[in-house]
C-alpha cells in the first residue's frame, strides 16, 4: 500500500478510482487558453492559479490522480470566468465580435419596415432582442416594437401595419359598401374589361351582391356578411357560376382597397364557397349522323319559287363544320377568308352590350371586340368542302358586303335572329329545341370520332388550354377509346 510521498507517521491513504479525462474537457481548454493568449490577458494569473493548485498537492496530501483532476478543472473553470471578463471588457470598449460583425441588419424594401436583432444588458449578462420598426405615410414618426425571436418580431411588423392602415381609413369608414363598390366598379374596373364582361359584372353586383350587404359600412363589413351572401344564394338556388361571379367582385374589389390603403381587412377571407357540381357529360348536347343530315338539308330548303326558307341558313351549315362561337361568326369578314388556303383567321368577336350612351334610342348595340374569348381564340380555321360551298353561298348574298354574315340592309345579323332562324329549323327537322352553341359541340364530336387528337381538336376551337377540351368532351374520348380496342377483333 502506498503512502503519502514525503510525510512520515501519516496513515496510508487509498486512491480513489478515478474517471478518465474527457477529450471534451481538453479541447475545451485548449480553446479557451488559446483565446486568452489571443487577447494577451491574464497570463500572470493563469500560471499562479497553476503554482497555486501544485502547493495545495503538498500541504493536502492527496493522490497525483486526484491533484492532477483537480487542476484541470479549477483551470477550465478560472479560464472561462476569465474569458467572461474579456468579452465584457471588450463591449465596454466598443470591440464587436465576430459573430456580431457576420450579422447584418435584416431590411426590407422602402416603406415594408425592417427586422434586426438588438443586444441589451440584462442581470445575467446580455441578452439579444429583435427590433420591428416601421413608419408608414401616415405616420409622424417610426414606431419601434421588441420581440424574443424573428419569428415574433415579424408579426409585431405586421400588426403594426394593419393598425396603421386602421388609421389611415378614419374618414373612408363613413363610405357604405354600395357606394364604394359602384366606385370600383364605374371608376376603376370599367376600362379594364371587356363591354360585355363589364355588363355581366354590373348585373351581378346589382342584383346578388348589394342586396345582401350594400347597406353595410366598408369598417364594419365582416366575413360573415359575406358568408351569409353566399348561403342565401345557395337556399335561393343559384349555379356555382352566379355564385362565384358575386363572391369575386366582393374580393377584387376589397383586394384593391387592401393596395390603396383604403380597407385594412379582406371580407372575403375564410370564406367557404359550396361545391362546383359541374355540369355531367351526358348533358353536353351534340347531334349524331341522321340529326346533322336533317338539319343541313332544312336549312337551305327553298319555296317552291325558288327563293331559299332561311336567307342565312347556309351559316348554319358554316358552323357545324367549323365549330366557330356565334360571336365569331357574325364578327367575320370577307377578307378574314382564304379561299386557295381553305381557311378562316379568327382574330375579332361581337358582343350585344348596354348601350351606355346619353339619350341613347336603344338599350343595346352590337359592339366588336378586337380580342377573342381567350388569347388561344385568335387562330386559323380549317375548312372542308361543305364549310367551303356554305360560304360560297353566303358570298353570292353578301358579296358586297364587309361582313359574312350581313343582313339585306347591309349591317351585321344580330344572334337573336340567328338563334330564331336555328331554332325554327330544328322544329321543322322534327327535333328538340336547343342553343345554336350545340353546332359547336358536334362538330368537336365528328372530329373526335375521326380519330382527331384532344390537342388538335383543342386548338380548332380555341380553347385556352386542352383540359378544357378533355372535360368538356371526355366522354367521346372514352368512347373513342373503346371503339379503337374493339377495331383489334378485326384484325
Amino acid at each position: 500500500m502506498p503512502y503519502k510521498h514525503g510525510v512520515t507517521g501519516s496513515s496510508p491513504v487509498v486512491p480513489t478510482k478515478q474517471k478518465p479525462l474527457k477529450t471534451l474537457d481538453i479541447l475545451e481548454l485548449s480553446r479557451v487558453f488559446l483565446f486568452c493568449l489571443k487577447y494577451q490577458v491574464y497570463t500572470t494569473l493563469l500560471c499562479f492559479t497553476i503554482f497555486y493548485h501544485i502547493l495545495l498537492y503538498y500541504k493536502l496530501q492527496i493522490s497525483y490522480n486526484g491533484i492532477a483532476e483537480m487542476i484541470i478543472k479549477l483551470l477550465i473553470w478560472s479560464i472561462i470566468k476569465i474569458k467572461e471578463a474579456v468579452l465584457t471588457m471588450a463591449e465596454n470598449n466598443g470591440v464587436i465580435s465576430e459573430e456580431k460583425q457576420k450579422t447584418p441588419k435584416k431590411r426590407g424594401e422602402k416603406g415594408e419596415g425592417s427586422i434586426y436583432p438588438v443586444t441589451r444588458e440584462g442581470k445575467n449578462g446580455p441578452i439579444v432582442y429583435h427590433a420591428a420598426s416601421y413608419k408608414a405615410p401616415n405616420m409622424p414618426k417610426k414606431k419601434t416594437r421588441y420581440g424574443k425571436t424573428e419569428a415574433e418580431a415579424r408579426k409585431l411588423l405586421k400588426e403594426m401595419k394593419i393598425d396603421a392602415i386602421k388609421n389611415s381609413t378614419i374618414e373612408i369608414k363613413k363610405i357604405s359598401v354600395k357606394e364604394y363598390m359602384e366606385n370600383w366598379l364605374n371608376n376603376i374596373m370599367r376600362h379594364e374589361w371587356k363591354p360585355l364582361s363589364y355588363d355581366i359584372k354590373e348585373s351581378i353586383l346589382k342584383n346578388h351582391v348589394l342586396p345582401h350587404i350594400g347597406e353595410l359600412q366598408i369598417a364594419s363589413l365582416k366575413p360573415e356578411n359575406v358568408q351569409n351572401m353566399v348561403n342565401s344564394m345557395v337556399a335561393k338556388g343559384k349555379s356555382y357560376s352566379t355564385i362565384r361571379k358575386a363572391y369575386d367582385c366582393v374580393n377584387a374589389c376589397f383586394k384593391l382597397g387592401i393596395e390603396k390603403k383604403e380597407v385594412a381587412d379582406n371580407p372575403c377571407a375564410g370564406v367557404k364557397l359550396p361545391k362546383n357540381i359541374k355540369k355531367k357529360v351526358s348533358d353536353i348536347e351534340f347531334f349524331v349522323d341522321f340529326e346533322i343530315e336533317r338539319i343541313c338539308n332544312a336549312s337551305i330548303q327553298k319555296y317552291k319559287n325558288g327563293i331559299p326558307i332561311y336567307r342565312l341558313g347556309h351559316s348554319i351549315i358554316l358552323l357545324m363544320y367549323t365549330g366557330l362561337r356565334i360571336s365569331e361568326l357574325l364578327a367575320l369578314e370577307w377578307k378574314d377568308i382564304n379561299f386557295e388556303k381553305k381557311s378562316i383567321f379568327v382574330r375579332k368577336s361581337v358582343a350585344l352590350v348596354k348601350n351606355r350612351e346619353d339619350d341613347a334610342e336603344e338599350k343595346y348595340v352590337l359592339m366588336f371586340q378586337n380580342s377573342t374569348k381567350t388569347d388561344s381564340s385568335d387562330r386559323l380555321v380549317p375548312l372542308n368542302m361543305k364549310a367551303i360551298n356554305a360560304l360560297e353561298e353566303l358570298k353570292k348574298l353578301n358579296g358586297d358586303s364587309k361582313y359574312v354574315m350581313a343582313t339585306q340592309t347591309g349591317e351585321i345579323a344580330s344572334r337573336r335572329n340567328i338563334d330564331r332562324m336555328f331554332r325554327s329549323i330544328l322544329k321543322r327537322c322534327g327535333l328538340e329545341e336547343t342553343g345554336v352553341h350545340t353546332l359547336r359541340h358536334t362538330f368537336a364530336s365528328m372530329l373526335f370520332k375521326n380519330g382527331v387528337d384532344a390537342k388538335t381538336v383543342s386548338e380548332i376551337l380555341g380553347h385556352s388550354n386542352v383540359s378544357i377540351t378533355y372535360n368538356i368532351y371526355i366522354h367521346i374520348i372514352k368512347e373513342q377509346k373503346f371503339n379503337a380496342v374493339e377495331l383489334l377483333d378485326k384484325l
